[in-house]
This record gives C-alpha cells, sequence and structure tokens, in this order.
C-alpha cells in the first residue's frame, strides 16, 4: 500500500469514527430521556432541598437534573464529531480529490454540513438561552417562588420542541451520511480494492 492510500485509509477511520460517535451520542441522549421522565415521573418521592416546591413536581425536576448532565455529555461529544466528521470530509475531497458530483458524496457532505450548522445553532443560540431558564426555574423552585418558577419553566418549555426537532433531525442527517459514506468511500481513488483472481485455467484454454 502507497503512502498516500495509507494517509486515506486512516482519514476514513477518523471520519466513520466522528460519525459513529456522533450517532451514538444524539441515540444516548434519547434513550435516556426516554427512560428517566417516565420513570420520575411514576415515582413519588420528596426532594429536600426543593421542599417549598409542590411535591408532585419534584419527580420532573429531578429527572431534569439528571438530564442536564446527559445533555451536556452528549453537546461535548457533539463539539468533537461535528468538526472531526467535516475536517475529514474535506480531506477526502481536497486533499485527496474524491469524486464531488458523485451522488453519495453529494449526500453526504450535505448531510453533514447541515447537521453542523443545525447543532452549532442549537449550541450557540438556542441551548444557553435554555439553560438559563431551566437554572433560574430550579433557584426559584428551591426558594419556594412558585410564580417565577411556573415563569422560568414555560419559557423553557417554549424552546424544547425546537431542540427536540434538531436532535432528531440531526440523528436521521447524520445516519443518512454514514450510509451514504459506506457507498461512497469505496470509490474513492487509493481505496482498497478486494484482490482480484486468476481466471481459472480453463477458461484461458489451459490444462491443469
Amino acid at each position: 500500500m502507497s503512502s498516500r492510500a495509507a494517509y486515506l485509509s486512516f482519514c476514513n477511520v477518523i471520519h466513520a469514527f466522528a460519525l459513529i460517535l456522533w450517532i451514538a451520542a444524539l441515540v444516548s441522549a434519547a434513550v435516556a430521556a426516554m427512560n428517566v421522565f417516565p420513570i420520575t415521573d411514576s415515582m413519588s418521592f420528596v426532594l429536600e432541598r426543593y421542599a417549598a416546591y409542590p411535591a408532585d413536581e419534584h419527580g420532573r425536576i429531578a429527572a431534569g437534573r439528571i438530564m442536564e448532565g446527559v445533555f451536556f455529555t452528549v453537546d461535548m461529544l457533539q463539539f468533537v464529531a461535528a468538526p472531526l466528521a467535516l475536517l475529514t470530509l474535506l480531506a477526502q475531497l481536497t486533499v485527496f480529490r474524491g469524486p464531488w458530483r458523485r451522488p453519495a458524496h453529494l449526500v453526504r457532505g450535505a448531510c453533514i454540513v447541515l447537521a453542523a450548522a443545525l447543532f452549532a445553532g442549537h449550541a450557540m443560540m438556542l441551548a444557553p438561552k435554555m439553560n438559563a431558564d431551566l437554572r433560574a426555574f430550579w433557584e426559584a423552585a428551591e426558594a419556594g417562588d412558585v410564580d417565577r418558577a411556573h415563569e422560568h419553566r414555560a419559557a423553557f418549555n417554549r424552546r424544547h420542541p425546537k431542540a427536540d426537532i434538531i436532535l432528531r433531525v440531526n440523528l436521521l442527517l447524520v445516519a443518512a451520511a454514514a450510509v451514504a459514506g459506506t457507498v461512497g468511500l469505496r470509490a474513492m481513488p487509493g481505496a482498497p480494492r478486494e484482490r482480484e483472481l486468476d481466471p481459472p485455467r480453463l477458461l484461458q484454454g489451459r490444462s491443469p
């Protein structure tokens, strides 16, 4: 294998790792949310720290405190995966002169760029406001200021559907990019190909 083919193979591995990491982060967030909220909502318990807030809301508060750490971790993983996927994609199509116009590469590139743009918008504009509202809700609930707590919770809930849609759309986009990548990367110049076997001797008109 030439050095160029070796570098391309390494680039392809890093690109695949970035997409897998990205998908795993998004799936883990969805799986955690689907399990944490139903369990805490079905349980009756009181959080001493929020004793001044209605007890029937404590399960939701507990779930929110758990999921805050989950979503922070997911965002950190995406901060690694998204740039890595973009940089390796750029390297494949420029440094290694991949065929830009192949449908698989067009689909993969469009999906990755769009997913990265959606995540950037979420991380820079939506997530900070949601985190501020969530923390203000917890502070008000801890102080027993029910009206202010409900105000911040309502503001958080208004933004939450947008964040949920971004997560779902990004999961579909990155999964589509991974599928397109399995097709497109096989056609990259220098990509390893299946070893061709010699034709049978009988077809060559030679006896064994």
